[in-house]
């Protein structure tokens, strides 16, 4: 047997059980922080229920000092080489170790086998806005989603996942849907950018074949949004997008006490196929007085046309013919040849269900 090997399959579980334990020193730590700014936040932000012992996410706070953490965590039986391996801890110039969180609202990520392999920080301001953990042996932003744990009973009760940029979105997600029907699970990627991975991950866990992003109503979500169709359509049959108000987020709408706006771009999204083609078209907009520009862009959208639902194809490619000027025939010959085009669609096999390999998840 590999000894090398047996000592990181150990390590690896040392540093996952560091994590458990930090999150319940940063839960502890939020919960005792009345009359704070991280309290404080939450309550203007419309998110006072996290500060419940009943929230379903257990969002905690790193306190401003140099190793609160690192000391509660030796008091615990965790040595330094584990910390700093974990991305728990970092060392000064000096070389000492403290805290890589402090003074941040905290945020538990989550691997695919639903372990606490990282945290996503949020800074009250004057810093960087939020930080992840550094990669380590366990934890790659790629392959981790904040949420995925939280949202559980809402997944495995046929919850449509939503896919947002920020933690506090999803737990803006969260909440509108407990307070309704349960039909939403939100679900952060922690960037507008959604990896292969995570979108294999989210649906493994969920039993809903449909998925809603809802990024921020800004360019750089849209781009976002678009981009991570590709991936998502590999495990999802309907890939839609929540159009959210100009300027707003998910979280930012439950500040701003308009918690139906976002209940109703949650319940009637549309195909983000719909709105990767208005973003493609607009790429194309200084060519389209030309019969070149124009075509070119019709072959830029036919794969996009050909992963709307069916009922609106027709209707799409009318529209096409009449903002590109081309004849219908140009328009459903490049359609046809999109519809034929290879795509790689991965389906679920049917011993991968929802929970079948769940380990039980960490309380804190």
């Amino acid at each position: 047997m590999d000894v090398r090997g047996e000592q990181g399959v150990v390590e690896r579980g040392r540093m996952v059980e560091a994590h458990v334990a930090a999150a319940r020193f940063y839960r502890r730590e939020l919960l005792r922080a009345h009359n704070s700014w991280p309290a404080d936040h939450l309550i203007e932000r419309g998110l006072h229920n996290l500060l419940s012992t009943e929230s379903a996410f257990k969002v905690g706070y790193a306190p401003d000092g140099w190793a609160r953490l690192v000391d509660h965590l030796k008091s615990q039986g965790f040595d330094e080489r584990t910390l700093l391996s974990a991305g728990l801890a970092t060392t000064t110039q000096s070389g000492y170790v403290i805290d890589r969180f402090r003074d941040r609202l905290m945020f538990p990520a989550w691997s695919s086998d639903r372990e606490l392999v990282g945290f996503t920080g949020r800074a009250r301001g004057g810093s960087v806005k939020y930080l992840n953990s550094p990669t380590t042996p366990i934890y790659q932003k790629s392959d981790a989603l904040v949420g995925l744990v939280e949202q559980r009973d809402l997944l495995e009760k046929g919850a449509i996942p939503v896919l947002v940029e920020g933690p506090m979105d999803a737990a803006a997600v969260d909440k509108i849907s407990r307070l309704t029907e349960g039909a939403w699970a939100g679900v952060s990627a922690c960037g507008t950018a959604v990896s292969f991975k995570q979108a294999a991950v989210l649906a493994h866990f969920s039993s809903s074949d449909t998925v809603i992003v809802a990024f921020d109503d800004d360019s750089g979500g849209r781009r976002g949004a678009v981009r991570c169709m590709d991936d998502l359509t590999h495990f999802f049959r309907h890939v839609h997008a929540a159009e959210l108000p100009s300027g707003h987020d998910p979280a930012s709408l439950i500040k701003a006490g308009e918690p139906d706006q976002l209940h109703a771009a949650l319940r009637y999204p549309r195909p983000l196929a719909e709105v990767a083609i208005e973003a493609e078209l607009a790429r194309w907009s200084r060519v389209l007085d030309h019969i070149s520009g124009r075509v070119n862009a019709l072959r830029a959208v036919a794969p996009l046309v050909a992963r709307l639902p069916q009922d609106q194809v027709a209707g799409t490619l009318g529209k096409l013919s009449q903002l590109l000027e081309l004849e219908e025939a140009i328009i459903v010959r490049e359609f046809v040849q999109a519809l034929h085009a290879p795509v790689l669609r991965v389906t679920r096999h049917p011993d991968d269900s929802p929970g079948s390999v769940d380990p039980p998840a960490p309380s804190f």
